[in-house]
């Protein structure tokens, strides 16, 4: 446990011994890594005016109705109220379209923490299920469906 605990230490220390040559290296692989990987298409940015319209457009009569009309009950708009706070702590009011060599470290930190936020969002989503799971998608288009 303790050998674990060394080696942690001691691969923090080499963060603060690096040079800066080292670090601006270190940032130029993490940027391509982060642009060459294709399983994080997922969004980067995520802004707070975006995220207030999906919260009122739930909370206002038609998203209410609609909810109502669908599952049964009122939509408390759990999900939006999510996205909107955490855009309000990660995101911002304008896109970001800086490349991404431009970024610093904490920015380069944040598009990781929305896109993982997304692609958590999609698991979860694909993990509840669709009809896909009960029906079967049909493989040839049918003649004369509405006809017996």
């Amino acid at each position: 446990m303790s050998d674990n605990n060394d080696k942690e230490l001691e691969e923090v220390w080499k963060l603060f011994q690096d040079s800066p040559e080292e670090i601006q290296q270190r940032r130029k692989t993490l940027t391509k890594a982060i642009h060459d990987d294709k399983t994080l298409d997922y969004p980067s940015t995520v802004k707070v005016t975006t995220a207030l319209d999906e919260v009122l457009e739930c909370f206002a009569l038609g998203g209410q109705l609609r909810h109502y009309y669908r599952y049964g009950t009122y939509d408390v708009c759990e999900r939006q109220r999510e996205k909107f706070w955490f855009a309000v702590k990660h995101g911002g009011f304008t896109d970001n379209n800086k490349p991404d060599d431009q970024l610093t470290e904490k920015e380069l930190n944040t598009r990781l923490k929305i896109q993982e936020f997304f692609r958590k969002r999609v698991l979860e989503d694909k993990a509840a299920g669709s009809s896909e799971d009960i029906w079967d998608q049909r493989k040839e288009l049918l003649s004369n469906p509405f006809r017996k």
